[in-house]
């Protein structure tokens, strides 16, 4: 059985109250100590660093709260916004899956990103 946490986004004073979007450890392997991330804004919220911050909220909960090992990001190539707050918040890429997913009436490249617990204590020993 595979468990999930979510995490909704309220960005406070600077959102006046209202969502942002949503994040999830998903496919949560607690065999293997490994978990998929994901999350979406809304649009009215996209640009502004959010991304990164719960990409690195999660990693948190997932390593020092869950104790995962392993930390997976499965993106479209053609997701800047979250290939870039994953790198930012260390994440290495892995490879690419060509033709993997049908979005649109066409198959499109898919970007498998990593990180591990012993990169995520490293990273945030040196900050």
């Amino acid at each position: 059985m595979m468990s999930r946490s979510v995490v909704e986004l309220a960005g406070g004073e600077r959102a006046g109250g209202e969502l942002a979007g949503a994040a999830l450890l998903w496919a949560i392997d607690q065999h293997n100590r490994s978990a998929h991330l994901g999350l979406s804004l809304r649009p009215s919220f996209r640009g502004r660093g959010l991304g990164t911050d719960v990409v690195l909220a999660l990693c948190e909960y997932g390593f020092a709260v869950r104790g995962l090992h392993r930390l997976q990001v499965d993106t479209l190539a053609s997701n800047a916004a979250m290939i870039s707050a994953a790198v930012r918040a260390g994440f290495a890429q892995e490879g690419t899956l060509r033709g993997a997913d049908w979005v649109n009436g066409e198959f499109v490249d898919e970007v498998i990103l990593g990180l591990l617990a012993s990169d995520w204590a490293r990273l945030r020993g040196a900050q």
